[in-house]
């Protein structure tokens, strides 16, 4: 057995033996503390949560991600969802003709304007 296994079964087994103990000696005793263990976890979860919201819906980058993702998404399936049907005259023919392929102009993507005419020799930089 690891190390680790070992420890964990002990604390296991304490707290098994310290709930069995406490649920035959003082039965409402118990219930108090684990409804106060539940009750702390939900508040600890509620606020976590709300910190969590205030900094997504205060980050506009993430919501432009977001809409990117989508785009994207949208984009490549109905790519993948479209299946040509063959028709009567292609399943009779022996060679399937080969369509020419067309390279369509990607959209998405923009030019960033650059420092050209700056450009310096990198050796005599020193």
């Amino acid at each position: 057995m690891n190390v680790r296994n070992v420890i964990v079964f002990v604390i296991s087994a304490l707290a098994a033996i310290g709930i069995v103990s406490l649920l035959i000696t003082s039965p409402g005793q118990l219930m108090r503390q684990i409804l106060f263990a539940v009750v702390t976890v939900a508040v600890v979860m509620l606020l976590f949560r709300l910190m969590m919201k205030k900094n997504n819906n205060s980050n506009n980058e993430d919501r432009a991600y977001s809409k990117a993702v989508k785009q994207s998404k949208k984009r490549h399936t109905s790519k993948t969802s479209y299946k040509p049907k063959a028709s009567r005259s292609m399943s009779f023919s022996s060679k399937p003709k080969k369509k020419p392929s067309r390279r369509k102009k990607a959209t998405h993507l923009t030019v960033i304007e650059g420092n050209k005419g700056k450009r310096g020799s990198r050796a005599s930089s020193e």
